[in-house]
Formats: structure tokens, C-alpha cells, sequence
């Protein structure tokens, strides 16, 4: 009962500290970092969530004591590592197995697995899995080995069995973080991400900024969605967008928002001392994003499809970062004159026969990397805008020899 866990010093100690950690791995590390300061001989911990993620099926914590130290890591579990997974100890407790308590030094083993062949190579003496409850009914799992020559004495296994239940109720609370989290990130991008879950939730939540905004679309896409079927349709927008969100994400942008086979982006600028460089990872991520897109182009043609092209625009200038939309619907997003310029500069991408497009704001800070194309009326503006294209060889199509 709760009555009964809490008053043991692990499960008192884990329910005032866990809740403060910031992530599976931090709450593992202090977890084990206090145990061994209790005296517990702890020589390698596990701990395996399933978490919701597109790309991911779970994450694994594992805490090691090695030559005096101790260290922690971060698994990302994908499937490539499935056979060994099924064969885990972890994976067949949180199926519904009960506890299960390996004895290492045995002449027999009676439980085979790698995980277990490598921790009797690294001088274990005892393994001990125990199911972690969670609050919608799913278990995890958690397991403790020790070089011990006896293993675990009889209170010490006791109170790591006792931590079950409540290491259970924080795991829930970090997953749940974790969870909002990636949503968000996956959803809204990283920066909104951040800004909502702390609490920018409210309509008319801002704040005025200084970015770099980029606004791209894919060629021709009015005429490939009629001309294709939605499979094909929904493969193409994939590629191209693998290819742009990549190389936005590497180099410190922030995707905003996908419009069909637009994508607006912003790379805030942190400092007005860090206007040269936003400029700079910003073109070199559109660069970086052709590159893989031409890449993926030589793929999709071997294959019978037709390679895929976008335009791209850039500019400078300030922007109003927050949520606009209904009171019970919002979206987060940017906006401002500067947001409205660079979309309608995109525009003339095709009509100009240019894959990129910058304005001066941009193209001062990038050296002889664009040129001047002269200036061009824009919807909505009474004066013209000077715009720069592509200088050499950059400026040949995705995918064109």
C-alpha cells in the first residue's frame, strides 16, 4: 500500500527528489548515485520506458559503475535491436512475467540472454528485474545488477523492490513531460514547443523578434497533384520535406508552419551581434537542403518518378512571434510585414526563373554568394524591392546534372 512504501529512506528519498528531475536519464543517474551512497552495490541499472514518438519505439536508461566512476546513458530503441530486445529480461516482465532474479555465479545459467552474457563478463553476480506499475496500467520495468560476491544482501533487495510503486508514479509524471514535449516539438516546432509548454497558451501570448524568415514551396504542385495519385502525391511531399525540415533543424531554424507545399521557417537572431551568422546558417541550410533533395532526386528517377524542385525566399526583419486564432482554437506562429514580403517574394521564384531569392537584408551579409538581380515590383508594396538570385553553379536545380 502507499502507506507502506513511503516509509522506507529509498521511496522517501525518490518521491521529495524524483519529481524535480528533468528527464528519465537525470532521475536514473540520482536514483543510483544515492543508492550507492546508502551502500548499495550497484554495478549496472536499466530502466526501459515505450514512449510516443514517431520515430522511436522506446528509450532506455542505462546507469554503469566502471573503474570508480559512474556513467549514464540515453538508448533510443528504433527495431533494428529487436531480436535481442525479445530475448530481454526487461521486455518479458513488462509482457506480464513476474520478478525475475538471476544468479550469475551459477555453474547453470537458467536464464539466457545477451544482456545477461555480458554483465557475468563484466563481473556480475546477481540480476534483478522488477515490473514498474503505471497509472493507465502499463509496466515497465527497472533492473539492478551487482559485482556483490554474495549478491544483494536480503534488505537490500527488499528496498529496491520496495521503490517499484513509487519510481512507477514519477516515471509517469517525466513520461507525461516527456510526451507534451515531443508533441509539441513534432507539431509546433521546437521553439513553440518550448514557449507553449511554459505556459504561452493564451490568445494574444507574445513576444517581438528579430529572424531570419524563409518561405519555400515545391515546384510546380498544383499540377503534380492533379497529375498524380495521392500515394505518389503524398511520397513526393514527404522527400521534399525530409530533405528542407533536415537541413532548417541543423542549422537552428524553427519550421513554423507547412501550407500544403509551403513551409515557412524562422532562425531567430539572438543578439544584434549574431545577424551575420543567422544569415549565413540559414542559406547554408537551403544549400544543404538541395543537396538532399538531389540526392534523393537520383532515387525517385531510377525509380520512374519525376525529381522534384522548390523555391525558396529570404529576409530579415522583425517579427511577432505568439498566438493568434479563436479563444478554444490558437495557433502559434509568426507574423508581420516581414512574414507577408518574403512569401510574396517567393512567389516570383518561378516567374523569375530563380530557385532562391533574397533581399538585401540577407544578401549584404553573405559575401559574393548572391548577385543582384535588380529590383522587382512586389503585391502589396508601392516600391519596388531589390532582389538577388544564386551566383554559379548553386543555382542549377535539384537534381539537374
Amino acid at each position: 500500500m502507499l502507506k507502506d512504501w513511503r516509509q522506507t529512506p529509498a521511496t522517501r528519498w525518490l518521491l521529495a527528489h524524483g519529481p524535480q528531475s528533468g528527464s528519465h536519464l537525470e532521475l536514473i543517474a540520482l536514483l543510483c548515485a544515492w543508492l550507492c551512497r546508502r551502500g548499495v552495490p550497484l554495478l549496472q541499472v536499466n530502466q526501459y520506458t515505450p514512449t510516443l514518438h514517431p520515430l522511436m519505439h522506446g528509450v532506455e536508461c542505462i546507469w554503469r559503475r566502471a573503474g570508480g566512476s559512474e556513467e549514464v546513458q540515453l538508448h533510443w530503441r528504433d527495431g533494428r535491436d529487436l531480436p535481442e530486445w525479445q530475448a530481454n529480461p526487461l521486455r518479458r516482465v513488462m509482457l506480464g512475467a513476474d520478478e525475475i532474479r538471476v544468479d550469475l555465479l551459477a555453474p547453470e545459467a537458467t536464464f539466457e540472454a545477451p544482456v545477461l552474457d555480458r554483465l557475468r563478463a563484466a563481473g556480475a553476480s546477481e540480476y534483478l528485474v522488477l515490473a514498474v506499475p503505471l497509472a493507465d496500467g502499463r509496466r515497465n520495468a527497472v533492473s539492478f545488477a551487482t559485482d556483490a560476491p554474495d549478491g544483494f544482501a536480503l534488505t537490500q533487495r527488499n528496498e529496491l523492490r520496495n521503490l517499484a510503486g513509487p519510481l512507477g508514479l514519477v516515471l509517469d509524471l517525466l513520461e507525461w513531460r516527456r510526451t507534451a514535449r515531443t508533441l509539441l516539438d513534432t507539431y509546433l516546432g521546437r521553439g513553440p514547443g518550448r514557449e507553449v509548454l511554459s505556459g504561452a497558451i493564451h490568445r494574444g501570448d507574445r513576444r517581438d523578434l528579430d529572424a531570419v524568415i524563409l518561405f519555400a514551396d515545391l515546384r510546380d504542385f498544383t499540377a503534380k497533384s492533379e497529375a498524380w495519385s495521392v500515394d505518389e502525391l503524398l511520397a513526393a511531399l514527404d522527400t521534399y520535406y525530409q530533405a528542407l525540415v533536415d537541413a532548417l533543424m541543423v542549422g537552428g531554424g524553427e519550421v513554423l508552419k507547412f501550407m500544403g507545399d509551403g513551409l515557412l521557417a524562422a532562425f531567430p537572431i539572438a543578439a544584434p551581434g549574431e545577424l551575420e551568422p543567422t544569415c549565413r546558417r540559414a542559406f547554408e541550410a537551403i544549400v544543404a537542403a538541395r543537396q538532399a533533395l538531389g540526392s534523393a532526386n537520383l532515387v525517385r528517377v531510377a525509380h520512374g518518378a519525376a525529381p522534384l524542385e522548390f523555391g525558396v525566399a529570404l529576409h530579415v526583419g522583425r517579427v511577432v512571434y505568439g498566438n493568434i486564432g479563436g479563444r478554444s482554437r490558437l495557433d502559434f506562429t509568426v507574423i508581420g510585414p516581414a512574414v507577408n514580403l518574403v512569401s510574396r517574394i517567393e512567389g516570383l521564384c518561378k516567374v523569375l526563373g530563380q530557385p532562391t531569392l533574397a533581399t538585401a537584408e540577407v544578401a549584404r551579409h553573405l559575401g559574393d554568394e548572391l548577385v543582384s538581380i535588380g529590383a522587382h515590383p512586389i503585391r502589396g508594396l508601392d516600391q519596388p524591392v531589390e532582389l538577388f538570385a544564386l551566383r554559379g553553379p548553386l543555382a542549377k536545380p535539384a537534381g539537374s546534372a
